[in-house]
């Protein structure tokens, strides 16, 4: 019998194969066997082929059934319970139907490469997104009022009075 696979393995994977390609990058220039001038030149396209490969991976996520636009009238919230500092990405990532681990993963390398807009967007969205509900919109009910209590019994009327006086 197999486990079922951990949705997030894959972001961890990719994680650690990027340390992977830049630790031997690291390596081979401080060893020297390729010159610093290559890896200059590669380290300023670095950024450049990210955003393309990012543009890649959502066209390809688009075309597959697992990417889902949100649905009209879903509001934007910062995550209460996917959070690392502000909730931003939790909150995005359950917004655009992906998975936050990659889009922080996204973030940082961005952020190390260059990127470093992408630190004052986030803070931006600190402050502009509101925080999620406690009580998630539209599914609040409110109580129920008990009905009120059945009315007494009127009294008997007084005995209507005779033809004949008495």
């Amino acid at each position: 019998m197999s486990m079922p696979k951990d949705p997030r393995s894959g972001a961890a994977t990719l994680g650690g194969l990027a340390l992977i390609a830049i630790g031997l990058a690291w390596l081979v220039r401080a060893t020297g066997i390729i010159p610093a001038a290559v890896f200059d030149t590669l380290a300023s396209a670095v950024p450049a082929l990210i955003v393309v490969g990012l543009g890649v991976v959502i066209l390809y996520f688009s075309r597959s059934s697992t990417f889902k636009m949100p649905a009209p009238g879903t509001r934007l919230y910062r995550s209460r319970t996917d959070r690392w500092i502000g909730g931003v990405l939790g909150g995005l990532g359950a917004y655009l139907g992906i998975d936050p681990v990659l889009l922080r993963i996204a973030t940082v390398l961005l952020t190390v490469l260059g990127a470093g807009s992408l630190v004052i967007a986030y803070i931006v969205m600190y402050v502009v997104v509101p925080e999620e509900p406690l009580v998630p919109a539209g599914s609040y009910v409110p109580p129920v009022t008990p009905p009120a209590p059945p009315a007494p019994p009127a009294p008997p009327a007084p005995p209507a009075p005779s033809a004949d006086g008495s």
